[in-house]
């Protein structure tokens, strides 16, 4: 189970907030694919077979095309505030200028009210409600560990940060200090991003899923899955920001494949091969192609129009059972719009 963190954590909705201080500058984290390219040759190989072999592994920005429709474009984005990703290239930009309507995730993002109003009305899924705690879950040395954590990084008491169910908690630790400071100064992710020029434009916006529809699929993991990884997410400590570091680089290469091949093999300690497991499995079937099937039905519903932009975490695109590959068998004809 000790390489489930980064996936969930990258899928984790991230609640709760962090010492005031902290800044920008605190963006340490390192691209890690030179290191492993050089220290770890057979790993480096092993992702690239893997990545190699994944279905539309490779590209953001995907026109989807049928017959008498006007052409529509799926754009895998990142839930990040990082400036270097709010920049949208001249190609997306212009795919998305030319649509009417965009389709995102959640569009309870957009309303930071709203989205609160929600999330509180909604804390059974992210918090305990019926007396138990971390504490019932947890060994002493891990209490111990997590309560010296959360101080330092959320600014919490354990006696607050112990009513958090895993899933939350860890999503809240594992965010670099740079990018928690970014949400606290209201720092728009990409998705907002996109959802403030479609108004400026006066597009439609509509949703694929909603806050709490993410919350129960966040809720739904294996428990043991999700205390496996928010302790090994301490752990981890300064390697999780290079992990940030290293998706980022990778997003930016438009290589959505290497991405999920990466997280795969995050080992406690290094990465190490990929080997199948339950744990593994549970995830991939409830946050990722669960949802993937959700999102495509409902982007389906406004794609026989034409002219939408539908904007998606990238990590929903690649694969067998990601999203652009259900739409290519949905009659779809797919094709990367490239830099």
């Amino acid at each position: 189970m000790k390489r489930c963190i980064a996936r969930i954590t990258i899928a984790a909705l991230v609640l709760g907030s962090g010492p005031a201080f902290a800044d920008e500058s605190l963006c340490t984290g390192k691209n890690l694919i030179p290191q492993i390219e050089v220290q770890e040759p057979a790993i480096a190989a092993e992702l690239a077979r893997e990545a190699a072999a994944t279905p539309y592994g490779v590209g953001l920005t995907w026109k989807l095309e049928k017959e008498g429709l006007k052409p529509s474009y799926l754009f895998g984005t990142i839930h990040l505030s990082d400036p270097r990703l709010l920049t949208l290239k001249p190609e997306v930009a212009a795919a998305f200028d030319s649509s009417t309507v965009l389709a995102l995730e959640i569009t309870e993002v957009l309303d930071p009210k709203k989205m609160a109003a929600v999330a509180f009305s909604s804390l059974k899924y992210s918090t305990y409600g019926d007396g138990t705690t971390l504490d019932d879950r947890l060994s002493k040395p891990d209490i111990a560990s997590l309560d010296s954590a959360v101080r330092k990084k959320l600014g919490l008491p354990w006696v607050v940060a112990r009513k958090m169910k895993p899933w939350a908690l860890m999503g809240a630790l594992a965010l670099p200090a740079c990018e928690m400071a970014r949400k606290r100064a209201n720092k728009q992710v990409v998705d907002v991003s996109l959802g403030t020029r479609a108004q400026k434009q006066g597009k439609e916006i509509v949703p694929l899923e909603t806050l709490i529809s993410q919350l129960q699929a966040m809720d739904s993991l294996p428990e043991a899955v999700s205390i496996n990884g928010l302790v090994q997410s301490i752990s981890l400590g300064s390697r999780m920001d290079d992990l940030f570091e290293t998706m980022i680089q990778l997003y930016l290469k438009e290589e959505t494949a290497t991405v999920w091949a990466l997280m795969r093999r995050v080992g406690e300690k290094g990465f190490v091969p990929a080997k199948k497991n339950a744990e593994y499995a549970a995830f991939q079937k409830i946050i990722v192609d669960k949802r993937n099937q959700t999102m495509v039905a409902e982007a389906e519903s406004h794609l026989k129009n034409g002219g939408v932009f539908v904007a998606v975490g990238a990590l929903h695109l690649p694969g067998q059972s990601g999203m652009l590959n259900i739409l290519a068998q949905n009659g779809y004809h797919i094709t990367r719009v490239r830099p």
